[in-house]
């Protein structure tokens, strides 16, 4: 099965994303794309919210406009994975940043109030999720029942 069957059960984003909060996002720059590990801020809506540093090359290329994006997220060792499409922009909305603060964002950034701070805020378009039981005991029973022709996860479109 394949999330775009007809059985394939959907999933809201914040039910896909609920429980995954570190993400590759992937942005273009020229004829490439290049992706980069980004911390979860927030999630509002169908759009997502992650912290970054606006003098950084990536950020300045996307501007003030918006820019195709792919975001994923993982966690291989429960097997849940998330394939989101949709486009990104840069905000500098300083209530935004105080909303989204939070002590492991320090790491990054000289306190809320720094400067440099901006939203990416990635509005989804669409996803697909995949998902089956984890740890080696869950990849064995997947095995297991992959070998006798029974499906072993779920998968499915995401909704936004």
């Amino acid at each position: 099965m394949t999330a775009t069957d007809t059985k394939a059960e959907s999933r809201s984003l914040s039910a896909a994303v609920e429980k995954l909060r570190f993400a590759m996002v992937g942005t273009p720059d020229g004829d490439v794309w290049k992706s980069r590990p980004l911390t979860l801020a927030g999630l509002e809506g169908s759009t997502l919210h992650f912290l970054v540093a606006a003098d950084t090359d990536w950020v300045q290329a996307l501007g003030n406009g918006k820019a195709p994006c792919t975001t994923t997220f993982s966690d291989p060792s429960k097997n849940d994975y998330v394939a989101l499409q949709g486009s990104a922009r840069v905000l500098h909305d300083r209530a935004l940043i105080e909303s989204l603060w939070s002590a492991p964002a320090g790491a990054y950034f000289d306190g809320k109030d720094d400067p440099d701070i901006r939203v990416l805020a990635v509005d989804v378009d669409y996803g697909e999720y995949w998902d089956s039981p984890g740890g080696a005991i869950g990849r064995l029973l997947a095995v297991t029942k992959a070998a006798a022709g029974a499906e072993s996860g779920s998968e499915g479109p995401v909704r936004v």
